[in-house]
């Protein structure tokens, strides 16, 4: 979701499609029965490492939502609905190790899908 805000501010965000132009972008995780907010991160940009240790291997995305179902007991075998942003075969690699299910839509021209 995006917050709209006009100041400055070094991680306000410009999303043109959305009503409020500008604004702070926050990533939520609700429950889908009750619309209860369940854990919500703040988009900074990406992590970038600056005291010399290795880049992560996970994606950007998949490093957030991987951070907001953190709050999920593991093994609730819980279902996690997500868009095309965060979708990819590591982050369901990922929430597998979890006992955690995904579903959601694909992009074809991800590089993580074969063919």
């Amino acid at each position: 979701m995006l917050v709209p805000f006009r100041g400055r501010c070094g991680f306000r965000m410009y999303i043109p499609n959305k009503p409020a132009k500008y604004g702070i972008k926050v990533q939520v995780l609700s429950d889908a029965k009750t619309h209860y907010l369940v854990d919500a991160k703040i988009y900074a940009g990406s992590e970038i490492k600056v005291d010399g240790t290795k880049k992560p291997t996970l994606s950007n995305p998949t490093r957030v939502v991987l951070r907001l179902v953190e709050a999920l007991v593991k093994g609730t075998k819980r279902n996690i609905t997500g868009d095309n942003w965060y979708s990819s075969v590591e982050f369901v690699d990922e929430l597998k190790k979890n006992s955690l299910a995904y579903m959601g839509t694909l992009r074809k021209n991800k590089k993580s899908v074969p063919p």
